[in-house]
């Protein structure tokens, strides 16, 4: 049982999150690990939003079994991302199943097999959420990692296994572990 302090802590937290989900707060959102309640406290406090967790789980699982895209993009849509036309999701892509709503992914984007858009995660004294956002017409090159509450812009290209742990200007080239800049777009020309 909770005392009142712990309770103050709890709700202060469901607030934080639930205002991030709306959209009423920019993230990411870090919230420090409470020894009195676990996350799943704060994640899924109701049966429905248990059920909701685990209905985003189910299409998160089946969209990684669908055999093409636009099937893909179906499947992470019901799961609630928010997806542009002609997005290109191949095999093995995993989008964060807790937070689906949290990734939106623009116009002609193009995620590499088995790369991973992670809208939550954990340290020994944390809880992180943010929102990911990948800009029309960049890609995210295979089994590379996006980190919670980073944007990617425009144009922008991720390398083969690169960690992305902040954001991507518009038309930046990064890769490596964490990744950082190569070149930008113009200087391509």
């Amino acid at each position: 049982m909770l005392n009142p302090v712990q309770q103050w802590a709890l709700s202060e937290q469901r607030r934080a999150l639930a205002d991030l989900l709306a959209g009423r707060a920019d993230g990411p959102l870090t919230l420090p690990l409470q020894e009195s309640f676990d996350v799943g406290a704060l994640v899924a406090p109701t049966l429905a939003a248990r059920l909701k967790v685990m209905w985003g789980y189910l299409a998160v699982w089946l969209a990684g079994r669908a055999p093409f895209c636009p099937l893909k993009v179906l499947f992470y849509r019901l799961a609630g991302a928010k997806i542009g036309r002609r997005v290109c999701i191949t095999a093995g892509v995993i989008l964060d199943p807790v937070f689906p709503s949290l990734i939106e992914l623009e116009d002609g984007a193009c995620l590499g097999m088995g790369c991973r858009l992670l809208t939550h995660e954990y340290t020994a004294t944390s809880f992180r959420v943010g929102r990911v956002r990948v800009g029309s017409g960049s890609v995210i090159g295979g089994w590379s990692t996006v980190r919670s509450g980073v944007t990617i812009g425009r144009k922008a290209t991720i390398g083969l296994h690169s960690f992305v742990n902040r954001d991507v200007p518009d038309g930046e080239t990064v890769a490596g572990v964490p990744a950082r800049p190569l070149r930008r777009r113009e200087e391509q020309a």
